[in-house]
């Protein structure tokens, strides 16, 4: 039986990859993500309209052919069901960036753990393919985010694929004292991190992104924060978590209830989802002195409201919900709600 981790050990720069799992499953998965050969945008069979591939491109879940058109265009909006063809892993890159994150993430919490090189080195290469190497790097942009065949080429919706770099940021948070994360690695990196920051602040994409007031708004603040703590730009981490009080909590009604989430199909999904994104900014409100924990009041804070009533809910789940309701979901969240 491998014990748990002590506490002492944890990294309070990480946010979203879990420090406290079981040593036993948690090498059991890096030695799953040892196998996974490094990925790039440059992969994909499709060229975004830029003609460059490093240019990344991935296409909106919820969009389908129309069947009334002969070619099917322009698609249609069907909420909630996914077209299993948006997330070809030839035509686009979303599935690689994900796969990307994930053995990111356990390997650097392997290397914490354990300060078995081979899990550093293996990330590191990961990431350095992805990120730092000319050859294969991704532009620090999102520009062919989430197109919809017939209608965009892009659209600012499509900056919740970048929500995985929180994890990446984390991952190289990890790995950073190891040997095989060089001393150009780390600035390399970061230098991408501000220019893809830079994008989101003053793009088109990131403006309307910034704007919307559902999930997508909640995580694309989680973004800017995250990317500026990696990059030692607190004033704007800051800046970004102070107004999150009134353009994200504040969409939690008195009784927890998330309306902008409620009215999707798949509410539950989207409750808890928004609601891992306010956790995960009142995380990292924490290294800058600012606490969305007990915001508006620390007697009955947003956040809690929206946890009890999801969980109050679980077993009379009232709102749309077309896809078979998973508490695991909600449980995974719990993790990150201090006691």
């Amino acid at each position: 039986m491998f014990p748990l981790l002590i506490a002492a050990t944890l990294s309070s720069a990480v946010v979203s990859i879990d420090l406290t799992v079981d040593q036993g499953a948690a090498m059991k998965e890096a030695e799953k993500a040892l196998r996974m050969k490094p990925v790039s945008v440059i992969d994909k069979k499709v060229t975004p309209d830029s003609g460059d591939k490093h240019d990344y491109m991935s296409m909106g879940p919820y969009w389908w052919p129309d069947p009334k058109k002969p070619d099917g265009l322009p698609f249609i909006r069907k909420d909630g069901q996914k077209n299993p063809q948006t997330r070809n892993g030839d035509a686009t890159d979303s599935p690689r960036f994900s796969r990307l994150a994930g053995a990111s993430a356990e390997l650097a919490r392997a290397w914490h753990i354990t300060k078995d090189e081979r899990f550093a080195k293996h990330a590191s290469h990961l990431l350095r393919t992805w990120f730092i190497d000319p050859k294969t790097r991704m532009n620090p942009n999102l520009n062919f985010g989430q197109a919809v065949p017939g209608r965009t080429k892009g659209r600012g919706i499509g900056i919740i694929d970048s929500r995985v770099l929180i994890e990446i940021a984390d991952a190289a948070e990890l790995i950073s004292t190891s040997s095989h994360w060089t001393k150009t690695d780390q600035p390399s990196f970061q230098k991408w991190c501000r220019d893809y920051l830079d994008w989101l602040l003053t793009s088109p994409h990131g403006k309307e992104e910034a704007a919307m007031t559902n999930n997508h708004g909640t995580w694309y603040d989680a973004q800017v924060v995250r990317l500026a703590l990696f990059v030692g730009d607190n004033d704007l981490a800051k800046k970004t978590l102070e107004a999150a009080k009134d353009r994200r909590f504040s969409h939690i009604k008195p009784d927890g209830s998330q309306p902008n989430e409620l009215k999707r199909t798949r509410s539950y999904d989207y409750s808890v989802f928004n609601l891992q994104a306010l956790c995960l900014l009142a995380k990292m409100g924490e290294q800058v002195g600012v606490d969305l924990w007990n915001y508006p009041d620390g007697k009955n804070p947003a956040i809690k409201r929206a946890f009890d009533y999801i969980e109050q809910h679980l077993q009379t789940w009232a709102h749309p919900q077309i896809k078979k309701l998973d508490p695991g979901k909600l449980k995974s969240i719990r993790r990150l709600i201090p006691d």
